[in-house]
């Protein structure tokens, strides 16, 4: 154990002996109650002030309070979850605890979304509607859920059918001609036997960004979504719950921005871009070639590359220049059906089934700027994911409720059909644009075998409340990606001396395990030190041509990701005097080997984005969650998260090239916090004002993990963002009126982008939203 991890444990159980014992519920006079949480981290429903597991949640009623309608949302509510943008604000993914995909990467996430228990694949912006709830789960997942990951787990649960005839329907209006209206309606059917939910959500939006090339809007936006629900329990003993899901959007992409770019003659870029878009080709071409390119692009800035660049800077993220074709397409189908058998009043057998077929499209600007040097075409970049996946669960107790257990068996079959175009280097008239397609089949058959366990060691040891967990998992990944006639290395000759295999296959065995000791030392109070183990499959690389072997060894796979962490936490909940009081501290240390990041490199003479293996990387970390209540009327609440995350072996080479340095550690700003105050005061006639404000901040961040390599230039400053709610309502009629104003104080930041240096010369980032407002109405009946 590392000599931070010591300190940080003996401290933290210093802190934990120092809590107040905490009033009894009669005692605390201040009318004020902390509601409890329940989550399902460990596949069962219980208290999350009992489970020994790091978890932020936002419950239904927090997800309507901060009106959060898409994953961007959530960053700012739920401190150390990062949601980071990569080419446009529709491609996010999650990191947690320095845990991610890169852009272009063909890893799967480190941070795996779940609907309804259903592992869901898909990086592309989604709506948020009738949930019950939203749970992130911090640190590697392997032994109780469908896939493993190295960085945790986002739960969404939807809203489920309940036996009274009731719903809701809200919308709002905003800057920017923001409409959104949602409802649900639940029907018990046959009253205890069949109960139905339907919800729907819609929304239209323009966007904040002003394209000048075009002289539109990017970042427009339309959304229907739809959801029915069905609860049947045709005995005391069977449920089956029932969720059909259907989502589709259009629009437009907000765009990258050309954030900086090499001075003429600096770096090595594989296309310099910066001289190629310039007048300085006349060099290269002739005299007048850059007029005749000027002729032949109208809108091109006549002032070339860098100095267009430097203007951009100018004029800030959201009124840009870029020439590149822009949409937004996708349409998402996710079906679960589980059903659950009380084969007896301590054991419980489940049935999960689930599918999902997620088609996403999209054209953008891969430069940013008004240059045809890297766009994705009229034709852009897709595709096609479809899952199928089963998991038979059993879960009971034994030894006289001593033992608490889950096992099961889990298969997954997916399929993810790819095309990806590129438009490069169009030098028109003295040389045509090259176009570059990279097109495939990849697939992936998963089977698992996993079993957990906590076993009450009370009557053992004579230590009231102390209990050991133990879990471990088999998975077998079959890997395959077979390339289509399309794909530019199936089309291109063979380099001299290389050898192509069509398709490349591998099957990665992984076994992930979870040990660990709790201690409810009362009601109030739970200590735990845990130890996980998980992995990240291997694979092999998209925009690689199809060599065997691995990519030290000039191939085109990549291997397994390994993550081993110690988690030492304490949570507590009771009152400091009469005054309900929560604080969730973890203290946590993470050793990741051969972390899955991306390099831009050519290979072969075409661009690409490669997934290598860094050797290995140390992430350790505080996370302090607190809320209290003073009084009936005022909650406050804060979280802070403190993470170092660094490459401690950090050389990697990739398909023949020189040895590149990783780092510093990407996506993961040290500091990262928020604070809030919710208030809401009694007015006459049964109704209540409240307002409500939430601030959170984090400190820089770098985008690229080869800043001080191959990639200067990356890192994102801290920033500081506040959102206010304002409004009345009459909870006994069930309405209420509220105003929100998001980033209120406009500031600008920028939440991903892509260090494209190293190809063409410039880096690119995407902006966070604007200030925002908009004007809510809601009905419960």
């Amino acid at each position: 154990m590392t000599n931070f991890f010591s300190r940080c444990v003996i401290t933290a159980a210093a802190a934990a002996a120092g809590l107040p014992a905490a009033a009894s519920a009669q005692s605390v006079t201040s009318g004020a109650v902390l509601e409890e949480v329940i989550v399902t981290a460990q596949r069962r429903e219980e208290s999350l002030q009992q489970t020994p597991v790091s978890i932020r949640v936002l419950t239904s009623e927090a997800l309507a309070e901060r009106a959060i309608a898409s994953e961007l949302d959530l960053q700012t509510s739920l401190p150390g979850l990062t949601v980071k943008a990569g080419q446009t604000a529709n491609q996010l993914n999650y990191a947690i605890r320095g845990q991610t995909i890169d852009s272009f990467s063909s890893s799967r996430p480190a941070v795996l979304p779940y609907f309804n228990e259903l592992q869901v694949g898909g990086s592309a912006s989604t709506s948020f509607y009738d949930l019950g709830s939203v749970q992130v789960l911090k640190g590697p997942q392997g032994t109780l859920f469908g896939r493993n990951s190295t960085g945790g787990a986002v739960l969404f649960t939807s809203a489920k059918p309940t036996n009274e005839l009731g719903g809701y329907v809200a919308g709002w209006a905003g800057d920017y001609s923001d409409t959104k209206i949602e409802g649900a309606l639940n029907i018990p059917l046959v009253e205890d036997k069949l109960l139905m939910r339907i919800s729907a959500f819609y929304r239209d939006q323009e966007g904040y960004q002003h394209n000048r090339f075009t002289n539109s809007s990017l970042g427009d936006m339309e959304r229907q979504n739809a959801r029915l629900s069905l609860t049947f329990n045709p005995t005391d003993r069977i449920t089956n719950e029932f969720v059909f899901d259907y989502a589709n959007a259009e629009g437009t992409n907000i765009s990258s921005v050309a954030y900086n770019a090499f001075a003429i003659g600096e770096g090595a870029p594989f296309v310099p871009s910066n001289f190629l878009y310039s007048p300085l080709v006349d060099l290269a071409f002739g005299a007048g070639a850059w007029d005749a390119f000027l002729a032949a692009h109208p809108g091109a800035d006549p002032d070339g590359w860098n100095a267009f660049v430097d203007k951009q800077n100018q004029r800030g993220p959201f009124d840009i220049d870029v020439d590149a074709p822009n949409f937004h397409l996708s349409e998402n189908i996710i079906v679960s059906n589980i059903t659950t058998i009380e084969l007896s009043d301590t054991l419980q057998l489940r049935s999960i089934l689930g599918y999902t077929d997620i088609e996403n499209w999209n054209a953008s600007e891969f430069d940013g700027t008004p240059y045809p040097s890297d766009d994705n075409g009229e034709v852009g970049r897709g595709g096609e994911l479809e899952q199928f996946s089963a998991e038979l669960q059993l879960q009971g107790t034994a030894f006289d409720t001593q033992l608490e257990y889950v096992t099961g068996i889990y298969y997954s079959d997916e399929e993810d059909d790819v095309y990806s175009l590129s438009v490069l280097f169009d030098l028109l008239p003295a040389a045509p644009a090259v176009e570059q397609i990279n097109a495939g089949v990849i697939t992936n058959d998963t089977i698992a075998v996993y079993a957990q366990g906590t076993l009450d060691l009370s009557d053992l040891t004579g230590s009231e409340g102390l209990a050991l967990t133990l879990g471990g998992r088999f998975s077998e990944e079959e890997v395959t990606f077979d390339r289509t006639d399309a794909d530019f290395f199936i089309t291109s000759p063979v380099p001299p001396g290389a050898t192509y295999v069509d398709p490349l296959n591998d099957t990665f065995n992984q076994f992930s395990w979870t040990a660990g000791l709790e201690k409810q030392v009362n009601d109030e109070l739970l200590v735990y030190l845990f130890s996980r183990r998980s992995y990240r499959s291997g694979g092999f690389n998209f925009f690689a041509p199809p060599v065997p072997g691995f990519g030290s060894e000039t191939g085109a796979e990549y291997m397994e990701e390994r993550a081993t962490d110690i988690e030492f936490g304490i949570k507590y909940q009771g009152a400091l005097g009469d005054t309900p009081f929560r604080l969730n501290t973890a203290i946590y240390q993470m050793w990741i080997d051969d972390i899955q990041r991306s390099n831009y490199v050519s290979v072969f003479g075409s661009l690409a984005g490669i997934t290598v293996n860094v050797p290995e990387a140390q992430i350790k970390g505080i996370e302090i969650d607190a809320e209290i209540l003073p009084t009936e009327w005022l909650s406050l609440g804060a979280a802070l998260n403190y993470t170092d995350a660094e490459f401690t072996k950090n050389r990697v080479s990739v398909l023949g090239n020189p040895s590149v340095e990783f780092g510093p550690y990407p996506d993961t700003p040290e500091f990262s916090g928020s604070i809030y105050a919710d208030m809401s005061f009694p007015l006459q006639n049964g109704l209540n004002v409240f307002f409500r404000t939430d601030v959170y901040h984090q400190t820089e961040t770098y985008f690229s993990s080869t800043d001080a390599t191959l990639n200067p230039g990356t890192r994102i400053p801290g920033y500081s963002v506040t959102d206010f709610r304002l409004g009345i309502e009459h909870p006994d009629n069930g309405w209420s009126l509220a105003a929100y104003f998001k980033n209120a104080f406009d500031e600008t930041y920028y939440v991903g982008g892509i260090g494209f240096k190293s190809l063409f010369a410039v880096n690119t980032v995407i902006p966070g939203p604007p200030r925002t407002y908009m004007l809510e109405a809601r009905y419960s009946f």
